[in-house]
């Protein structure tokens, strides 16, 4: 992948991360990794390597969110189904 693909590919990501913020789907500490290696999708001095790492982080962690959005709302879904709601 070129880089200008990879950043693009990153602010695409990005963009994902915000929407969760805002459906409360990410816990507060979810993206720490991510953040802290200090590289945005506007970051585009950066090198490929860089972007690479960072989208790679971000992916991980966004999946791991919505793995435990998904368990999280399969578990409220159990319980309602045994109460009879």
């Amino acid at each position: 992948m070129r880089k200008r693909e990879l950043v693009h590919y990153h602010a695409l990501l990005d963009r994902v991360s915000r929407y969760m913020r805002r459906r409360e789907d990410l816990p507060a500490d979810a993206l720490e990794a991510y953040e802290e290696l200090g590289v945005s999708p506007a970051a585009v001095y950066r090198s490929k390597r860089d972007h690479e790492v960072a989208v790679t982080t971000l992916t991980e962690r966004l999946a791991d969110a919505a793995r435990q959005a998904d368990a999280v709302e399969e578990h409220d879904d159990q319980q309602a189904s045994a109460h009879g709601d």
